[in-house]
């Protein structure tokens, strides 16, 4: 706790004094102050200029990625018949194409009965898919009605899926639907009834339709999706296809006989256009930062925070430096961006004319797609070596900016330290001062009060000696 003095024998404002004295010791600490706001300037400085190196390392990025560099589109001139998608190893083209018919499943019925919860009997039902593996299937006395029947084929994995179906006059089936289509796979079903009697309409084997056929009903037939590509007649057990023309997937809706239509597929040049134009903004943008972080304003002598930093000089004259780069063993026509369209202004900000670029690209694709991405060492391609130093600047542990932000965070802990140390030291001089304000206080008290007496003395001898001499 601070002694309070006063001024009560001095008459001194003796805590202004302290304070006024407290302030001028308190100069290192404000000096110090200013240079930590000084450091978490730069920190937040190269903390904005991580934030613009981090988007252009996402476009550099992109624009090293050949599988999606150059892509292709297809489309369906009829999409409600027929989708259609391309991978990379399709080809462009144009296809006609007709869908005559769709693959189905193979769906069949039982008889009928009185109700999903109608007991049927048990026993042992054998279902196999086209030339599938047969599956027997135990049907006890927990799964003995028409609903238990369907649970015990579902939970049996036979390629078959099964349910009960109410046509709302009170008839009650067992349907029985293939988990494939196409016409090799068709239901066949086998039961073998625990009344050893398989051929009547009572127990498990009232489920046929056909006690002496053992058939159930066929309720719809099980059929290839059936098109024409091109003028050639194609079947294919699925609706999805994907074997029919290498890189592309079909995928049929609904039929429509009678009715072709063209899928188109095509080069999309307009991804690598997008690509290159975001490597140009993000790059732009850094240009920015690294121009305003580093600006001197002759009218108001303003300076930008990193300011002749060296690092900040050297990342800039790195990253402009490869704008004019090339590649060895791409064509001379597109080895260099100014030959992809994109020009350098006299700020050093790019830009890029697409008409250049797509030209490029549709003459010399392989070789516009190696220029940026290419992998060798020593020949690398621009966005290679673009993400290459980068890298060296943004990696969390090793990287320049952060042992630059490291060294700044340093130099603030230091700071801190010392100015701990400066006010601790400051909190004892303020008591040291108080200390000797109120002994000189205490003094002048003291010799306040011998003046008195002696005043009081002098005034006792006064008084005294005009009683004597006044006698006389």
């Amino acid at each position: 706790m601070a002694i309070s003095v006063g001024g009560l024998a001095s008459g001194l404002d003796t805590d202004s004094i302290i304070s006024q004295l407290m302030e001028i010791e308190q100069q290192p600490i404000i000096v110090l102050q200013q240079e930590e706001a000084f450091y978490q300037t730069k920190i937040s400085a190269f903390g904005t200029l991580k934030g613009a190196l981090s988007s252009l390392q996402s476009a550099v990025t992109s624009l090293k990625d050949t599988d999606s560099f150059i892509s292709l589109t297809a489309s369906s001139g009829n999409s409600s018949v027929l989708s259609v998608a391309a991978s990379e190893d399709a080809e462009p083209g144009n296809y006609q194409v007709t869908v005559t018919a769709l693959a189905q499943a193979h769906q069949v019925r039982s008889a009928s009965f009185s109700g999903s919860d109608q007991v049927v009997g048990t026993g042992t039902l054998t279902l196999q898919v086209g030339t599938g593996t047969a599956v027997d299937i135990e049907i006890d006395s927990d799964h003995e009605t028409l609903a238990g029947i369907a649970t015990a084929i579902n939970d049996a994995d036979a390629g078959v899926t099964a349910g009960v179906i109410n046509d709302g006059s009170g008839n009650y089936y067992l349907t029985l639907s293939s988990q494939e289509t196409g016409a090799a796979n068709t239901i066949s079903l086998t039961i073998d009834d625990s009344d050893l009697n398989n051929d009547d309409a009572s127990g498990l084997s009232s489920l046929y339709t056909d006690t002496v056929a053992h058939t159930v009903t066929e309720t719809q037939t099980a059929g290839n999706a059936q098109l024409t590509v091109n003028g050639i007649a194609v079947e294919r057990a699925g609706n999805t296809i994907d074997d029919l023309v290498d890189g592309l997937t079909f995928t049929l809706k609904q039929e429509d006989p009678g009715n072709p239509f063209t899928v188109t597929v095509a080069k999309d040049l307009s991804s690598a256009a997008t690509k290159v134009q975001a490597f140009i903004e993000q790059y732009n943008n850094l240009i920015d930062s690294l121009s305003e972080l580093q600006d001197f304003n002759a009218e108001t002598g303003t300076t930008g925070t990193l300011q002749g930093d060296s690092t900040a000089r050297q990342l800039q004259s790195r990253m402009q430096s490869l704008v004019y780069g090339q590649v060895d063993g791409v064509a001379s026509e597109v080895n260099g961006l100014s030959r992809l369209g994109v020009e350098v202004d006299r700020n050093g900000k790019l830009s890029l004319d697409s008409s250049v670029f797509t030209e490029a690209l549709e003459d010399y694709p392989e070789d516009v797609s190696n220029f940026f991405s290419q992998e060798e060492t020593g020949n690398d391609g621009l966005a290679v070596r673009y993400e290459d130093i980068l890298d060296s600047y943004l990696k969390s542990s090793t990287g320049l900016l952060a042992a630059k932000e490291d060294g700044l965070q340093a130099s603030i802990d230091d700071v801190g330290d010392q100015v701990e140390r400066i006010t601790l030291r400051l909190g004892k001089r303020e008591e040291i001062l108080r200390s000797q304000f109120e002994a000189l206080e205490m003094l002048l008290s003291g010799f306040q009060s011998t003046q008195g007496a002696l005043e009081q003395q002098l005034q006792n001898l006064s008084n005294l000696t005009s009683s004597i001499y006044g006698k006389e």
